[in-house]
């Protein structure tokens, strides 16, 4: 069973979707390709190469994962609803770790360094299989666990969990060179929490009414096909955009210059539209682009480590006078 759909145990027959569930993960998806596309243009040299380190894109890449986590959750409670139903679990399951070891294997060949060993859909796959014994339990439960795994990192960490073995975890001090990370803690707590919310007495009979809201027109139905082909989108949508990106770049209209005058224009442009003074924004831009110059990093943006981004960064706050 797909996520979001309803079973009619009855007549043994697929009743429908949940349009509402199936909406909200396509918003969600849009918000991942937005949020990836800023790093695809950042590693072309088409805009701000450190715009997608700026706080309103990381706050945007936390709303997006944690409203795929918490539509795990949901899905998980309208999946089972009649009880649990362990076959559609498991055939679940399989699929989404199988994506995740997809994802993996991609990235060990595609970013050697920066591998991906427990990304969002890693995440996914351990927070199904740790709430899956709360799906017939009282929301409360549920809530408690969520609230639980989310305080969890702040309440215990230390290097003891720095070991790649249990890393993953999220109690350790150090953080991983990755292109993707979602530890199971604090994360797991928001499937918990959307799991909670659909057991609360009265959301799935008002989720799986027959007279519940559904797409009618043209972009809710798109959003709505979207939710439902959430996975293969995730996994294919990063070599379609990076693809589009190169055959552009290369075909020439967006080549991006040599001379730094593609960075400068959209530092500028970024810098202004956050209030700050244009002659400041001018100074500071030209501040970031004289030091990657001198660094070498000008050319080869897009196979940085994540600690030489990190140093890009703070270079340029400094300039910026942050």
């Amino acid at each position: 069973m797909n996520d979001g759909e309803i079973a009619d145990d009855s007549a043994g027959k697929r009743s429908g979707r949940v349009d509402a569930v199936d909406c909200a993960r396509g918003l969600a998806i849009i918000g991942m390709a937005a949020y990836h596309l800023t790093w695809d243009l950042a590693d072309f040299r088409l805009i701000w190469p450190l715009l997608p380190f700026t706080q309103p894109m990381r706050l945007l890449s936390h709303v997006v994962a944690s409203v795929f986590l918490a539509l795990v959750g949901v899905s998980l409670a309208l999946a089972h609803r009649r009880g649990f139903r362990q076959r559609a679990f498991w055939r679940r399951l399989a699929i989404v770790a199988g994506a995740a070891a997809l994802v993996t294997a991609g990235s060990v060949v595609f970013a050697p360094g920066e591998g991906i060993f427990f990304g969002i859909l890693h995440c996914i796959a351990a927070a199904s299989l740790m709430a899956a014994p709360f799906v017939t339990a009282p929301a409360w439960v549920s809530l408690a666990a969520g609230l639980a795994a989310i305080a969890a990192p702040f309440l215990i960490h230390s290097t003891l969990f720095d070991s790649p073995w249990v890393l993953w975890l999220g109690l350790g001090e150090a953080l991983p060179n990755t292109l993707d990370w979602y530890p199971l803690l604090p994360w797991a707590g928001i499937v918990f929490l959307g799991l909670s919310l659909a057991l609360t007495p009265g959301v799935i009979p008002r989720l799986t009414s027959p007279k519940r809201w559904r797409a009618a027109s043209g972009p809710s139905r798109a959003l709505c096909f979207a939710g439902r082909h959430s996975l293969p989108i995730y996994l294919v949508h990063q070599p379609i955009l990076i693809g589009l990106l190169t055959a552009l770049t290369a075909w020439g209209p967006l080549a991006p210059k040599g001379d730094m005058s593609g960075f400068l224009s959209s530092c500028q442009s970024a810098c202004i539209a956050e209030g700050r003074a244009a002659p400041d924004c001018a100074t500071g831009c030209h501040c970031v682009a004289d030091a990657i110059e001198r660094s070498g990093d000008a050319d080869r943006l897009a196979t940085l480590s994540a600690e030489r981004r990190a140093e890009l960064k703070r270079l340029a706050d400094a300039c910026m006078g942050r």
